[in-house]
């Protein structure tokens, strides 16, 4: 039964009221039928990051009693830039870079005062083997030097004529000189040309 039948009253009372003191419904209605059965199971699938600014979806690839649910969420705006970090370690010398291009030349600079006049002596001759070659070497400090020289000797040369046959020389003389005893015998010559002696030694008779 309808409990808002007195319209009418009802007005007034809202009139007086501002305001509606009792409910205002229908009957109950009967009970409905009961709903379809829910998945026995749900799996999360894949999750997937969209772009900024498009709707988040689910969908399910699974079946209405075992549902698999696929993601996809979109991705939040870039936040503010944040404080700057703290200065990091120094890092490993980096490998030296290669050579840069040649500058332009300079401008020629004063010319320096005059340097003492060098003198060059001659310092030590070396004779070296026919083998070896020529070499010169300077020591000495500034301005005093000298120039040392190894100079190879020369190979030996061809054999020369014959010469002339010389004078013919004094005849010699040999002479008895010194005779005397001894254990063993010997002889020896003494003197100077042309005039020579001959000197004995006899053995002891045993």
């Amino acid at each position: 039964m309808n409990n808002c039948s007195n319209d009418e009253q009802i007005l007034q009372m809202i009139e007086k009221n501002k305001r509606c003191c009792r409910p205002c419904f229908g009957p109950t209605g009967a009970t409905g039928p009961t709903g379809p059965a829910g998945p026995a199971t749900i799996t999360v699938g894949t999750t997937t990051t969209s772009d900024p600014g498009t709707s988040a979806l689910v969908t399910n690839v699974g079946t209405t009693e075992n549902a698999i649910l696929n993601f996809t969420i979109p991705q939040g705006p870039t936040g503010p830039i944040g404080p700057t970090g703290p200065t990091g370690a120094t890092g490993p010398t980096g490998a030296t870079g290669p050579i840069g291009p040649t500058g332009e030349t300079g401008e020629t600079g004063e010319q320096g005062p005059a340097g003492p006049t060098p003198t060059l002596e001659i310092g030590e001759v070396t004779q070296g083997t026919p083998e070896t070659g020529a070499t010169a070497s300077i020591t000495g400090t500034a301005p005093d030097f000298y120039i040392n020289l190894t100079i190879p000797q020369g190979a030996t040369g061809a054999q020369g004529d014959t010469g002339t046959q010389g004078p013919a020389g004094p005849t010699p003389t040999l002479q008895i000189g010194t005779v005397t005893s001894g254990p063993a015998a010997s002889a020896s010559i003494t003197g100077t040309a042309p005039d020579f002696y001959i000197n004995l030694t006899i053995p002891n008779q045993v």
